[in-house]
């Protein structure tokens, strides 16, 4: 957990570097730090301090808004969607 909170401040290659290979190019990095700030909070020792339900699902909306609308952008500036921009479905 050291690790991925280091991460979060971190620039977007060190973000990317703690976060599974088939993420790294498949994903924006605004949508990145938004699960991963997700991530380490949901992690908190003390059930007290964890995240809403309301919060954690608003947060994965605003990062599945983002990675849409940035596919859509690149799929539209490229003319054809590459494996790359496509990216992985997010559920």
């Amino acid at each position: 957990m050291r690790q991925l909170q280091a991460s979060l401040g971190a620039d977007e290659e060190g973000r990317r570097s703690a976060v599974d290979p088939a993420f790294r190019k498949a994903w924006l990095d605004q949508s990145l730090k938004t699960m991963m700030k997700i991530y380490v909070r949901c992690l908190i020792k003390e059930p007290a301090d964890r995240p809403s339900i309301e919060y954690i699902l608003w947060n994965l909306q605003f990062a599945s808004q983002l990675q849409h609308a940035w596919r859509g952008h690149s799929q539209s500036s490229e003319g054809s969607p590459s494996s790359e921009s496509r990216g992985l479905p997010f559920h």
